[in-house]
């Protein structure tokens, strides 16, 4: 666990948000060079649109939490800001930062199917860095276990699951994946839904070793979010389907 890289004084560089930079600035490189070769989208709007995601997406990530944790950051509400040191959840970060970036592609009349399928694997790579950084930061970590590669974290109480590498090494093969679909998709719209059906499938898999949070019907929270996520998904892949076999 290593939660501040640098401490200079008052000054600290903490890892959760150096790793989620890093991420950030690699995947913008990476789209810009993809959107220069393939001649769509304009490099320019790659990164207008990393950064309408970055800012609807953290301000719904981080009030999703706080949501869920509601009592911690009453006695302290000024901790709702310190989004660096971790404390950001991908489902209210989804559902804001789909918003923004469905009402900047209209401003911009970019196609929205074209760039979703364009953009998704890059933000599963920046989820990558950014899981990363949630380990080194020591939180979102799993439930108590005692195999090989279990690790301790000041709050575990113990040896727990590395909840964080098993989402970090999930999300890194999605964008390996999902970039060799990309290449030889059927219609529009087939990539950016296959990132939500198979990240939500993921994440409600790795639910089942990570330390419970709200829970339902003996389900969290995040799962039930899951179920819809990939419901709805895949009801768009299979009419996107469709409508792309009709075309032929």
């Amino acid at each position: 666990m290593i939660p501040v890289i640098v401490s200079l004084g008052p000054l600290k560089l903490y890892s959760y948000g150096l790793l989620f930079a890093v991420g950030m600035v690699v995947s913008l490189i990476l789209m810009r060079r993809r959107a220069v070769k393939e001649g769509f989208p304009a490099p320019d709007d790659c990164s207008d649109m990393m950064l309408v995601l970055l800012v609807w997406g953290v301000v719904g990530a981080r009030l999703f939490y706080v949501l869920q944790n509601l009592s911690y950051y009453a006695s302290d509400p000024l901790r709702v800001f310190a989004i660096w040191e971790g404390g950001l959840i991908f489902y209210g970060g989804a559902v804001s930062g789909l918003i923004g970036f469905i009402v900047t592609l209209r401003m911009k009349k970019i196609p929205f199917w074209r760039f979703l399928d364009f953009i998704v694997p890059y933000i599963a790579l920046t989820q990558f860095f950014g899981r990363i950084g949630c380990f080194l930061n020591g939180c979102c970590f799993g439930k108590p276990c005692h195999l090989p590669w279990a690790v301790s974290f000041p709050h575990s109480g113990g040896p727990v699951h590395p909840a964080q590498l098993y989402e970090a090494f999930y999300t890194l093969l999605l964008f390996v994946c999902l970039r060799v679909r990309g290449r030889r998709a059927r219609f529009e719209g087939e990539v950016g839904l296959l990132y939500f059906m198979l990240y939500a499938l993921g994440r409600y898999l790795i639910e089942f070793v990570r330390e419970p949070g709200l829970s339902w019907l003996g389900f969290t929270m995040n799962q039930w979010i899951s179920i819809v996520m990939i419901v709805t998904a895949f009801i768009f892949f299979q009419a996107r389907k469709s409508q792309g076999s009709a075309r032929q």
